[in-house]
Formats: structure tokens, C-alpha cells, sequence
């Protein structure tokens, strides 16, 4: 057996996360149980949970290396041109899932208008808005993908019913069938989807459909949203009302799209979002996350461009479930904050997948009717929480144990100490009879508000009855930490003595409530009272949303002191305020992965095979594809373990095939976050590979860096003094006019395919949205040579201060090479201050391949 971490009062203890495995289970009658026929398939996975309302702000935001591995059913953007938010325009949107073979754009128009609540000029003029916004859209060479929501929440909005709903509802009928009638005389072919109410109103829902089926006005998807915490337990009800009153007027069944759905407390969380998708697949419907927060980060699942969190591991590894669905039974139907699942059973493939989580402590999965012979591999790999601005590396496996199933496909697996804000992920396969051992290092966690705590205050988070608020570890945070005497000490004990990663998660509270402005916070830390050490903690959204950050100490075998502080008698008082959620220590070792070709993804056919060498068989322009995890920018080894002559293809952050011959081990180039690496056989036949592993923690080796002074500066461009910027400058000032540049003169030993490390900060925004963050990407254009290489969208980095790393793949001749960065008046039909592109801080640039 082999541990996984367990929640404890102060710190994590360390326990077996799989027991017994057997054809009955062997932790007793009280382990929850989540029941899996895969002798009941329900057909093909319809990932309907993936969407997300403004969860794609421009084409680029998230970037492709984040989409691209999604399945993206459904997406809700507001109308191109639309006023509500500056970004997220419907044209964008259809880009972006054309691309990477996404669904439809659910297409708020409501959002053409810029106040919220909406303004109401009445019926006559939103329909004249209609006419004019609607062929913009239909001119799209996507725009196959539209669907059109005449109405958002019209029950509180424009039709709040109050104490007339006869009254309110006539007049919202006669409305919708007059909006219904002129988008079908604009757009014929395209859907209407309505009503969108804002939860469910059976009596309403009634009414509506009754109204609609005899005027003919009946919407093509029936959409409502599901916004509380309570929607886990009513959902399965509203749409078994929905279907029954559908069949009850004798109406094709309509697809259901849930357009928004969920809380900041699910966001981000695997433990939370397995819930809702589990209830969502049940159901084959479409559903949206909800946007509460800033756009282009889908719904807080990518915390930056190309970085994931936990969340975005879930959404890939829900995507990534193929074949056809099988009937889950959790131990809990229509509950809160309850283990719940999902399953499949690819027969094509040869394998099966449980995702599962909500549930906390002890577990059982049962399985019947599972046909991958006697033999059968179980590997479970845990998804964990990283905070909402967290980057997380992949599902890590956590052990792996040989089955042998029943006669009827049957055995079960009994886990311990599951992590309710973790989502757990089985995978089976056909096995030897023996199990790899699953090395999982020492690990442990303590919880602030279980710290000594001086001069600071505990809060609740995030939970079932403080839904709009972000989770925290332990479900609490310690916050108020801006006295002179403000501390946070924990006592921890260690196994040995040596290095430790120490990943503090936190909230920077600095924020924009300062007339200075958003910056980095820090605190200081003290190991065993020793010398005091800078924190410094990158901003974030707002202190509730939670970032991390990893450095290492040196701790004794044993008992050792971390104390987190604002002041220190020798270092000062420290600059700004953060607040602390818990922190983990791990042994410092180089980070390694190992990804399975038999789960990774395929473009073409492909041969899959198990035993002692599994793998997938790949011939002619096939290929396997890997998305794979960098902790920071930097080289790392890559090494491949297959059979056959073929090519490994670095698929760019822009889309970019960049092919070199596949070796046993190579030396690449990678930036912070998911990168794509496919292996394809380059035309000949029988690649057959088994896994490729990355190893390495990145860092400037390898790298020529340029500095803000070096780099030439025309036109409105300029040096500028700031304190957070590496060498204390940085480029402001780029864009607006063709002569308002950035060049770099960059050495190149050798020609080819070069990363560009571009370290940005942003902080464009518009303001007075009731609750939601409007940044505004800024867009660059950048030139080789004097050639276009990309232009592209930089998301917003939280203040002028905080500097993110953007990655570009240019293409360099040996010798002397120019790189021009401007922004030329792109944007300018939205103002002048989206023609400015980002500030500058510092460049590194390597050989793709070293």
C-alpha cells in the first residue's frame, strides 16, 4: 500500500489510500459505496459540463494549449460588438471551437447592452439591437455554430412577475414570439434557445412550453441556469419535470443546456466539479460555468494563459473520457456535497475510467459487468486542489493494484482518506496478475487557522452556505495579517533531514484597494528562528482567490518551526499584506512524470495494446499526443520509451508543428504549464509507443536573457522605473503608431525554431461592472526579421506590477536576428488604449531543441 495524503487536525498523517480489493468489500457496512455497471452502457460521453460563459475572451485567451485537449460541447459568449464586457465576443468564440473541433456558441444577446441589470428601451428597440448585431455573427465562416438566447433571466430582469404573473407572463410571450419570429426571419438555420430563466419555475416552465408549442415558437434548446448550491439536489427533478411536460405535449425531445451553473466555491475544486459534471452526464445535457469572476480563464479553471489548476486537470481528464458511458450509482442520490461519479468503457480501446470525488475519508467503488479479462490493472491517480490561481502539475497515480475480476465482470476497490476537494481518477486496464509499485514521496500539510496565530483573524470560506466565496483548505484562512505583530507559525515535523519544497497558498489582500495600486505582496519567513527570508507573493484576482507559491528550506529530522510574518526586527516590515490559507512540504527532488500512451490522445486511428509493454501503434501521419506539465520555463528531458523510427512534433503554443526525429531522450525547450508533444510515425508504419516521461524543474540554463535596457526602444516607447521589474525598468509605451516599437537583437548559433520567453505585465481595464473584473488583453504583433511571426492577445496579469511569462515559438537564421514588437493600431474600434499593447519587463530565448 502506499500513501496518499489524509486530512488530519494540524498536519496530514500519512495512510494507505487502497485496501482490499475483492469481489465484495472489505472496509465494513459504513464506507459509502459508488456502484459501476458497465453492463449498462448509456452511450457516448457528452462532456457537457466542460462550457463555460465568458470563459474564452479572445482567440488566444486561454491559449490553444489549454483548449485544445478539452471537449468543448458548449461555450456562451455575448454578441459580437456587445457592450456588457469587453471581451468575449461571439465571433472570438466560434474562432476558437472551430479550431479546436468544439461545439456551439450559446450567444447571450442580451449582452449587447451595457448596464446590468439590462437597460429596457422596450420590445421595438431590442429587436432593432437584433437586426443590426445578428449578421456580424452570420457572416462568420463558423457561424454553423451559433445559437441564439434572446432572453437572459428575463424572470428577474425585464419580466419580474412579482405580484402580477399572469400579467408579466402574457407580456414576456408576446415578446418572445416576436423575438422568436424576427431572428427567424434573419437567421433561419440558426437554433433559438430560451427560455433561460434563472432556476427552474416548473409552474412557469408550464406555461411557457404550452404557450410556445401553440404558437409554434418552441424553442430548439431548452436552457435554464442552476446557480445555487442546492442545484445538486434539484437539478434531477427539474429535468425530469422538464421531460415529462415535453412528452406530455407531444414534443421532440429538445437538447438542455444549464448556461450557467455553479459558484466560486466549485470552481477550481476537482472535489466540487465532478459533482456537477457527474449530475450534468447523468442527464446527456450541455451546461455552462458560470462567470462570476473575470473572463478568459474558464470560469477559474486556467489561472494563466497556457498554466492550469486542479480544475483544469478535471475538465481534461472528463474531456478525455471516450467510448460510452456506464451507469454510476453514488452512495447518495440528490445530495450536497456527496461522493458522486462518472465511468466508461471504450471497447475500442480496451479500457475503462472512474472519476470520481465530493466525498471525504473512506470509500468503496463496486464494478459489475467489466469485459477486459481475468486479469484487470487498476491505477488511481489523485486531481488535486490548487488554489483557483494555483498551477498544478497532471493527476499524479497514487497506487496500483492487480484485480481479478468475478465471472460476472465484478470486483471492488476500497479507498482511505479521500480528500473532499480532490477528484480521484481510476483507470482499467487488461493487467498481468502483478501491480507496478507507485512511489509516492512524504508529504504533509498543516492548516493556518491550526498555526499559532498572532495579531490575524480565522475566516470561513467558500462552502454550501457561503457559496460566492472561494474554497480554502479546511474550508477556513487566516487573513488580517497587517499589524506590525501579525504571525502565523507552524509547528511541523518531517521524516528526515534536508531540503523541502514549502508551497504556501495564500491570498494577496494588497489588491487595488490601495490608491498605489495592485503589486506583489511579502512576509517574511523564519525557519527554527533563524535568519528571516522574503515571501514574495505574485497578485492575485482578490484575496479570496488563492495562489501558490513554492520555495525550498533546510529542516532537521523531526520538529521544526515556519513562521510566516509582516515584520522582522532585522529585515523591516515587510511590503503589502497577504493572507494564508495552509501550507505542504515536500522532499526537494527533481520533478519527474510518466505519461501512458494508452491514455494520452490520438489523431487517427490507433492500435491499443496492454501486458507488460502497453502502448498504442501509430502509422503513417497518426499520432499520439501528450499534454504535458511544466513546472516553470526552462529545459527538460524528454525521454521516450517506443518502438520504430518516427518524429516528435512540439505542437506551439499557437499552433505551430515543429518536427525533429524522434530519439530515446531529447533536450527541449518548454514554457510554464501544458505543453504539447505528439509523436507520429512520419508517413512509415509501426510506431509503437509505450510512454514519455519529463523530468526537470526548468530555469534560465540554456537561456539568453535580454534585458529591458538592451532592448531598442522608438517612438512613444520608453523606459520606465519599476521597483517589481527585474532590473528595476521596464518597456512602456509600445504600440498605438507603426513606430512605437520594442526591437531585440538576438545571436543565434544555429537556425531554427528558437522559444521566446516574453515576461509582461497587464493591467487594462474597464470598470463599474457590478460584480465582475473586466481586464482587457492587450495584443502585440511581433516580427522576425521583418517577416509577421503572431499576433496575439496578453491577458491581463492582475497590476502594472506582476509579470507573467508569454510563450511564442519564432523560427531564427544563424547569426544576427531582429525582433520587432508593436501593436499598430490593432483594437482601435473599441478605444485607443487597446492599441497600446502590455509593459515589458525581460526576454529569454533558447533553441527549441538544446
Amino acid at each position: 500500500m502506499h500513501p496518499l495524503l489524509r486530512r488530519g487536525l494540524a498536519a496530514t498523517a500519512v495512510t494507505g489510500l487502497l485496501t482490499g480489493l475483492a469481489a465484495a468489500p472489505a472496509q465494513g457496512q459504513d464506507a459509502p459505496v459508488l456502484a459501476v455497471d458497465f453492463g449498462r452502457l448509456t452511450g457516448a460521453p457528452v462532456h457537457g459540463a466542460v462550457g463555460s460563459l465568458y470563459g474564452i475572451s479572445e482567440n488566444g485567451v486561454p491559449g490553444d494549449n489549454l483548449l485544445d485537449p478539452l471537449h468543448m460541447s458548449s461555450m456562451a459568449p455575448k454578441p459580437t460588438g456587445g457592450t456588457q464586457h469587453p471581451n468575449g465576443d461571439a465571433n472570438d468564440v466560434l474562432a476558437a471551437l472551430a479550431e479546436h473541433d468544439g461545439g456551439d456558441a450559446f450567444v447571450n444577446l442580451q449582452d449587447w447592452y451595457p448596464d446590468w441589470p439590462y437597460q429596457n428601451d422596450g420590445i421595438d428597440a431590442y429587436l432593432a439591437e437584433v437586426e443590426a448585431m445578428v449578421p456580424v455573427m452570420e457572416a462568420s465562416e463558423h457561424a454553423d455554430r451559433l445559437v441564439y438566447v434572446p432572453f437572459n433571466e428575463p424572470n428577474w430582469i425585464w419580466y419580474n412577475r412579482g405580484a402580477d404573473y399572469a400579467g408579466t407572463t402574457a407580456r414576456f410571450f408576446h415578446d418572445w414570439d416576436l423575438a422568436y419570429e424576427r431572428l427567424r426571419e434573419i437567421a433561419p438555420d440558426t437554433p433559438i434557445a430560451g427560455p433561460n430563466e434563472s432556476h427552474y419555475d416548473a409552474r412557469f416552465m408550464r406555461d411557457f412550453m404550452e404557450h410556445t408549442a401553440a404558437a409554434g415558437t418552441v424553442p430548439d434548446v431548452i436552457t435554464w441556469h442552476e446557480l445555487s448550491p442546492d442545484s445538486l439536489r434539484y437539478y434531477a427533478g427539474n429535468e425530469a419535470d422538464y421531460r415529462a411536460l415535453e412528452a406530455e405535449l407531444g414534443l421532440e425531445p429538445r437538447q438542455i443546456n444549464i448556461n450557467e451553473y455553479g459558484n466560486n466555491r466549485d470552481f477550481g475544486m476537482p472535489g466540487q466539479m465532478v459533482q456537477w459534471a457527474a449530475m450534468f452526464e447523468d442527464t446527456d445535457a450541455l451546461a455552462d460555468m458560470a462567470y462570476w469572476t473575470a473572463a478568459g480563464g474558464l470560469s477559474g479553471n486556467a489561472p494563466q494563459t497556457n498554466v492550469p489548476n486542479g480544475g483544469w486537470w478535471f475538465l481534461k481528464t472528463y474531456s478525455q473520457m471516450t467510448g460510452q458511458t456506464a451507469q454510476v450509482t453514488p452512495p447518495q442520490d440528490n445530495a450536497v456535497d456527496t461522493l458522486q461519479g462518472i465511468a466508461s468503457y471504450d471497447e475500442s480501446k480496451r479500457q475503462a475510467q472512474i472519476l470520481l470525488g465530493g466525498g471525504s475519508g473512506d470509500a468503496t467503488v463496486d464494478f459489475t459487468g467489466l469485459d477486459l479479462g481475468k486479469k484487470v490493472t487498476a491505477t488511481v491517480h489523485e486531481i488535486a486542489w490548487t488554489g483557483n490561481e494555483g498551477s498544478s502539475s497532471a493527476p499524479r497515480a497514487v497506487d496500483q493494484i492487480a484485480l481479478r475480476p468475478g465471472k460476472d465482470g465484478a470486483a471492488s476497490i476500497d479507498l482511505e482518506g479521500l480528500d473532499p476537494m480532490s477528484a480521484y481518477w481510476i483507470t482499467l486496464t487488461p493487467g498481468t496478475g502483478a501491480a507496478d509499485r507507485v512511489e509516492v514521496p512524504w508529504s504533509g500539510t498543516w492548516e493556518a487557522e491550526d498555526a499559532a496565530i498572532t495579531a490575524g483573524t480565522v475566516y470561513n470560506e467558500g462552502s454550501a452556505s457561503n457559496p460566492f466565496a472561494f474554497p480554502a483548505s479546511g474550508g477556513k484562512s487566516v487573513g488580517s495579517l497587517n499589524r506590525a505583530d501579525s504571525r502565523v507559525e507552524f509547528t511541523v515535523d518531517v521524516p528526515e533531514s534536508g531540503a523541502y519544497d514549502l508551497t504556501v497558498t495564500y491570498g494577496n489582500t494588497y489588491g487595488r484597494d490601495l490608491a498605489v495600486g495592485a503589486s506583489p505582496t511579502e512576509q517574511f519567513l523564519t525557519v527554527n528562528g533563524g535568519d528571516a527570508a522574503t515571501v514574495t507573493y505574485p497578485s492575485t484576482m482578490q484575496w479570496g482567490s488563492r495562489g501558490q507559491v513554492t520555495l525550498q528550506v533546510e529542516l532537521e529530522a523531526g520538529r521544526n518551526t515556519l513562521a510566516l510574518a509582516k515584520s522582522d526586527t532585522v529585515a523591516g516590515t515587510a511590503h503589502g499584506e497577504a493572507g494564508i490559507d495552509k501550507i505542504d512540504l515536500t522532499p526537494s527532488v527533481v520533478d519527474t512524470h510518466t505519461y501512458p500512451a494508452v491514455f494520452a490522445r490520438t489523431e487517427g486511428d490507433a492500435d491499443y495494446h496492454y501486458g507488460r509493454h502497453a502502448g498504442v501503434t501509430v502509422n503513417g501521419d497518426e499520432q499520439v499526443v501528450f499534454d504535458v506539465y511544466a513546472p516553470a520555463d526552462g529545459y527538460y528531458e524528454v525521454a521516450v520509451d517506443a518502438d520504430g523510427k518516427g518524429e516528435l512534433i512540439v505542437i506551439g503554443p499557437h499552433g505551430e508543428d515543429i518536427a525533429f526525429e524522434l530519439q530515446d531522450e531529447q533536450t527541449l525547450a518548454l514554457h510554464e504549464g501544458v505543453n504539447r508533444i505528439a509523436l507520429s510515425a512520419a508517413g512509415r508504419r509501426g510506431l509503437n509507443v509505450h510512454d514519455l516521461t519529463v523530468t526537470g524543474d526548468g530555469g534560465d540554463a540554456g537561456f539568453t536573457q535580454i534585458a529591458a535596457a538592451d532592448v531598442e526602444l522608438a517612438g512613444t516607447a520608453a523606459l520606465t522605473e519599476n521597483p517589481w521589474a527585474t532590473g528595476g525598468q521596464a518597456i512602456t509605451g509600445v504600440g498605438g503608431g507603426e513606430g512605437d516599437t520594442a526591437t531585440l537583437t538576438v545571436e543565434a548559433d544555429e537556425a531554427g525554431p528558437h522559444l521566446l520567453l516574453v515576461h509582461y505585465a497587464n493591467d487594462e481595464r474597464s470598470g463599474g461592472h457590478a460584480y465582475n473584473i473586466d481586464i482587457i488583453s492587450r495584443y502585440a504583433e511581433f516580427t522576425v526579421n521583418g517577416e509577421p511571426a503572431a499576433t496575439v492577445p496578453m491577458r491581463a496579469t492582475w497590476s502594472w506590477n506582476d509579470f507573467w511569462s508569454y510563450p511564442l515559438i519564432v523560427d531564427l537564421q544563424a547569426g544576427a536576428n531582429t525582433i520587432e514588437i508593436g501593436n499598430p493600431g490593432l483594437r482601435t474600434d473599441i478605444g485607443d488604449r487597446e492599441s497600446r499593447a502590455a509593459d515589458f519587463d525581460h526576454f529569454a530565448i533558447a533553441p527549441l531543441l538544446n
